[in-house]
């Protein structure tokens, strides 16, 4: 008797992490395991990984399922990749790669970042639908051309995190359109690359991969993959994509009536559209329906401000679940508004909606009567109110919103999930499973044939574990000290640049 094939696995290739899932056709989880790999700095501003280091821990994660019996050969349907964005990583005319890859958070490219803003920043901004930064793919490429010139003309073919995974399986060099949208060389409206932009500065398009939907079948793992990997030779391999658009597709957004808020190290707000409007201040990626965009608002410094209170106030010798809970206890201590605190989160700075890297935090009100409870407090309310001064660029695409999903740690701390609800004046969803290797094993089922769409995929998979509504009463009284915090952040902007040196321009902008 034939065993049907019915298992899906989804692989993440994080930045600190590969993550790993296998669920079956009705979208249960089966198992999920998870592997830390080291980035390497040997610069100021340098962050660095080696490729091989990802297919090692790709091939680790699936030994480790394998071990734990849940990797079930026999039934096997698909594997589907999410990974990293942006991330350069090169592959010789050899099909090796020539030199480590340059990750999102590498810094080593400010010059080629002005360079470009100088150069044309108007042109690659309207085609890209995205601000350039030190994150984009561009300027770490333009850097790899004027510092390492061998280098460059040694590179085939240019990569990103998920597609080395890939490449390694199936033989095939390609990308897809949410990865491909995180490079500043791809025009966003056409999903295709930007040859105006390649011919302008000088980049040929033969070192531009080929773009693929997500949902697209690939190939199969080769006898030589198969070999080192443990998976089945022939086995299904699907495209996949970048975390951030596959992590939304996890949680069932596919419309403009739904919103994800993301309480993780940064804050995020995310949509899907089908229609983009110019000139816009957000992320754009391109997702994996056609004619569908995913748009993305961070704030920089989200649970990063919780976890910065946590080490200012806990040196205790306790495990982080204590203190966590510690902390969630005292903020119950302080009334809502902290009794007049008002917290500014900009501890790195902050992207939407100001765009600007050298706002400094800020802990406004002070006085005698304060405990540490109402700081605690004072943190959560100011990260909620960061999120709510960044839902403003929304703007009108915010009127058709009608479900809300709360997904990243924090939703794990109903104080500041509640917090974050009233100040928003929003119900809100949490769904039992919310990772990128989750999404990806859901792409997987599409490609394979498993699901039958999209809306079959999140039908079968997205399950909801509890829901959050807010208090009308305190949303209320947070509008309130929201425009208390309003007024004070243009305070805290000037003195911020009086501070940094950097003078009085509100206008720089750097995502």
């Amino acid at each position: 008797m034939l065993l049907m094939k019915d298992l899906l696995i989804g692989i993440d290739i994080g930045t600190s992490s590969g993550k790993a899932c296998i669920i079956d056709q009705s979208g249960e989880m089966i198992d999920s395991v998870s592997i830390e790999y080291p980035s390497f700095s040997t610069r100021p501003d340098w962050v660095e990984q080696n490729p091989e280091n990802w297919y090692q821990a790709f091939i680790a994660l699936i030994q480790k399922m394998e071990k734990n019996g849940s990797l079930q050969k026999d039934r096997l349907a698909a594997v589907a990749i999410a990974g990293q964005m942006r991330g350069l990583t090169l592959i010789g005319f050899n099909n090796q790669p020539i030199r480590p890859s340059i990750l999102w958070n590498d810094r080593r490219c400010r010059e080629e970042v002005t360079y470009i803003l100088e150069s044309n920043q108007a042109m690659v901004e309207f085609i890209t639908g995205n601000p350039m930064n030190t994150m984009c793919t561009l300027p770490k490429l333009l850097w790899v051309r004027k510092h390492e010139p061998e280098i460059f003309k040694s590179t085939k073919s240019l990569l990103f995190p998920k597609d080395y995974i890939n490449f390694r399986l199936t033989n095939r060099i390609c990308t897809d359109r949410s990865d491909a949208s995180g490079s500043s060389f791809y025009d966003i409206q056409k999903q295709e690359w930007s040859e105006e932009i390649l011919n302008f500065y000088h980049l040929p398009l033969q070192l531009c991969p080929e773009i693929v939907p997500s949902t697209t079948l690939l190939g199969t793992v080769s006898s030589q993959a198969s070999i080192e990997t443990g998976l089945p030779q022939g086995l299904p391999v699907v495209m996949g994509g970048s975390d951030s658009t596959i992590e939304t597709f996890a949680i069932g957004l596919y419309n403009q009536s739904q919103c994800k808020i993301r309480l993780g190290t940064s804050g995020a707000l995310s949509t899907i559209v089908d229609r983009l409007t110019s000139p816009h201040q957000y992320y754009c990626w391109s997702y994996l329906l056609p004619n569908r965009w995913m748009i993305d608002l961070n704030t920089r410094s989200c649970a990063q401000s919780v976890q910065w209170g946590k080490e200012l106030f806990f040196k205790q010798n306790l495990d982080f679940s204590s203190i966590y809970q510690i902390m969630i206890d005292e903020a119950k201590l302080s009334p809502v508004g902290s009794k007049g605190l008002i917290f500014h989160p900009y501890l790195l700075g902050e992207d939407a909606p100001y765009w600007d890297p050298e706002l400094q935090g800020n802990l406004f009100g002070l006085n005698i009567t304060h405990q540490r409870s109402d700081i605690i407090r004072a943190i959560y309310e100011g990260t909620a109110y960061a999120l709510k001064d960044a839902f403003t660029v929304f703007g009108e695409i915010a009127q058709d919103f009608q479900e809300y999903t709360f997904v990243g740690g924090g939703v794990k701390n109903q104080v500041w999930l509640s917090i974050v609800a009233d100040v928003l004046g929003v119900n809100g969803l949490i769904p039992t499973h919310t990772d990128a290797a989750f999404g990806a094993a859901m792409v997987a089922g599409i490609g394979s044939g498993i699901f039958s769409s999209l809306e079959d995929a999140v039908e079968k998979c997205v399950h909801i574990e509890k829901t959050i509504h807010f208090s009308p009463e305190n949303h209320n009284s947070y509008n309130n000290f929201y425009i208390k915090y309003k007024k004070i952040t243009k305070l805290v902007r000037s003195a911020s640049h009086i501070n940094s040196k950097k003078g009085e321009d509100e206008n720089e902008k750097d995502g």
